[in-house]
């Protein structure tokens, strides 16, 4: 009987494991298309500034593409 429960508590933590690393894995794969996504968006607008001819504003944006992207290389590197 104490066998049962203790293989049953052990066979509930290996489950909880598994389910977490399938969790994990799928919000790494969000965060990489979140930073995409925004590498795409932030793109855009130095696309609108530069045709709007607002300098500062292209700058800015091209910058904070260049770092989303960044983002998305670690992201994906690291996973």
């Amino acid at each position: 009987q104490v066998y049962r429960v203790h293989w049953l508590r052990a066979k509930a933590l290996r489950d909880q494991w598994r389910e977490e690393m399938l969790l994990v894995k799928l919000e790494m794969d969000w965060t990489c298309k979140f930073f995409l996504w925004k590498t795409t968006q932030w793109g855009k607008h130095m696309q609108e500034s530069l045709e709007k001819r607002l300098p500062g504003h292209g700058c800015y944006a091209r910058r904070q593409s260049q770092m989303y992207s960044l983002l998305a290389q670690d992201a994906q590197a690291a996973f």
